[in-house]
């Protein structure tokens, strides 16, 4: 999710200096340093860091904190089409059913928006977040009974293995789908023309009479006869006794998406919030006998969007972004780093040659600070909007650093910024596009200097958000040096954007290549 204008106003508001005074005097301790005073009397040590690209592959997509809809055609990348599956439960099972008649069925799913204002006759004026493309822009969205049920646990690797789908597996679902629209309104912004719009949502009966008002969310009428017959229709079968029971009758709803021409618009609507409201009349029940009477009243039954659910990218990758992936120089790294989410690619970095840390032992430095820093190529992200942070974390072990564990900041109103220290967070440059994202890594980088902790292969990639930290696996995980990778930080699958970095390699201009800096004072 990203506001620019709010980040860049919290970005300017955090620019704190860390550095830390100390009454020591300059030391030069080998060619890598840099020749000036940083901060009084503290040394700067640049240090070996060697970063190349590597393509993730498909990735595991199920039951994901936050999900894509939509299609965003990315000029650097390529385009990927988002669709998704979810089961659907009731709010209330075995519901008592006489002689129901359905008067109307529709689902709401909100969007994550803020609200600006509200005028003097009550309308509210509302701003989007998590909509990334051209939001004017439609797509083709349609809604089909999921007719593939999808598991809790893997059979083939025995009960207490949690079942793995992944971001390439939506033939399951095509191949076992109704073929009955559900979203089959006559007005085509709920299905041919589908477009996320800020605008409130009224539901309204007879001639327009407002009948419920709802933030900005996707709110499409539902096939009346379906939902008749699969759900108001079934109180006699037992299918609507309990939920196991009714996850197997109805095995939810999946949304499929196709690209309009070449317009494109991707937006994450709030899934694990939605739900579809069943309106309809039947008999009401005598109080005292529980028995039917022949006076029939409104009732409504609730479905929510709850249950295991895949989010699916069909991907379609440019050849510049196919080829950088591909071709890497392990030795002084590669001139661009090629990072994007979903189903997509990321970096590894080795940080401090054994010199590095042989000649910082020997000194008994203490460390100040120490970052790395990774400018953007503006020129090839010339057309493409920049992710609001990245994620360096311990790919060894698949964790993150000590610095992230350490890092208690956060905004109670924006928790995506939390961690500022640490950092990871796009900076600007005076253009208004971005410039570089600074992670500071001093505990780490101290630990290996002066505890003797083991200085793991690092991993970066783009995030959602700064907190979720757990991970997803690698449909075919790949090995790095004497690493495999098996998974990647869920954060990175759930936003499928990137961004392009300068690299480590000797050919990228001093001034843009990535850095690992040590700042530094040494004991009198």
């Amino acid at each position: 999710m990203n506001n620019r204008s709010f980040y860049k106003k919290l970005i300017l508001a955090l620019g704190i200096v860390f550095f830390i005074a100390c009454d020591t005097d300059y030391n030069d301790i080998g060619a890598n340093i840099i020749d000036n005073d940083v901060h009084h009397n503290m040394s700067q040590y640049e240090a070996r860091i060697v970063a190349t690209d590597v393509g993730t592959g498909v990735v595991q997509a199920n039951n994901l904190p936050i999900n894509s809809l939509g299609v965003y055609d990315n000029p650097i990348f390529g385009k990927t089409i988002a669709s998704f599956v979810s089961q659907v439960e009731l709010v209330t099972a075995n519901p008592t059913l006489y002689n129901p008649v359905i008067d109307s069925v529709f689902l709401y799913v909100p969007y994550y928006s803020t609200l600006e204002s509200t005028d003097s006759d009550g309308e509210s004026t509302y701003t989007l977040d998590s909509i990334y493309g051209n939001s004017n822009a439609k797509f083709k969205l349609h809604i089909y009974e999921n007719q593939y049920f999808l598991r809790d646990t893997d059979p083939g690797e025995g009960e207490a293995s949690v079942q793995k789908y992944y971001s390439n597996d939506k033939t399951l679902i095509e191949n076992n789908r109704g073929t009955t629209l559900l979203n089959n309104s006559g007005d085509e912004s709920q299905n041919e023309t589908f477009g996320y719009s800020a605008s409130e949502v009224k539901r309204t009966y007879g001639t327009g009479t407002v009948a419920e008002t709802y933030t900005p969310g996707m709110f499409l009428y539902l096939n009346k006869d379906f939902f008749q017959s699969k759900i108001l229709d079934a109180g006699a079968s037992g299918n609507l006794l309990n939920n196991n029971i009714f996850r197997e009758y109805f095995r939810g709803l999946y949304f499929q998406v196709e690209q309009i021409g070449d317009q494109s618009v991707m937006g994450m609507p709030r899934f694990d919030q939605g739900k579809i409201t069943i309106k309809y009349t039947d008999n009401k029940i005598d109080l005292e006998t529980g028995d039917p009477l022949d006076e029939t009243e409104s009732k409504t039954i609730t479905l929510n969007l709850s249950g295991n659910t895949i989010n699916f990218f069909d991907n379609t990758y440019s050849s510049p972004f196919t080829t950088a992936i591909t071709s890497n120089d392990d030795t002084t790294g590669d001139e661009r780093l090629y990072i994007k989410g979903g189903a997509g690619s990321m970096a590894t970095i080795d940080i401090l040659s054994d010199e590095d840390i042989a000649l910082l032992k020997a000194e008994r430095i203490l460390v100040n600070d120490a970052s790395i820093t990774f400018y953007v190529d503006k020129e090839t992200m010339a057309n493409a909007k920049e992710p609001m942070r990245v994620y360096l974390y311990d790919l060894t072990n698949k964790r993150p650093l000590y610095d992230y564990s350490v890092d208690g900041t956060s905004i109670s109103t924006a928790p995506k910024y939390s961690k500022y220290v640490h950092g990871g967070l796009l900076s600007y440059d005076t253009d208004d596009r971005g410039l570089s994202y600074k992670i500071r890594i001093t505990n780490h980088i101290s630990n290996i200097i002066n505890k003797d902790s083991t200085n793991v292969k690092l991993g970066l990639v783009v995030t959602e958000s700064i907190n979720v930290i757990t991970n997803a696996a690698l449909k075919e995980p790949f090995t790095t040096g004497e690493t495999e990778v098996k998974t990647v930080p869920v954060s990175s699958v759930v936003h499928p954007f990137g961004t392009v970095l300068y690299g480590s390699n000797s050919n990228v201009p001093e001034e843009k290549r990535l850095k690992l800096e040590i700042f530094y004072t040494k004991p009198n």
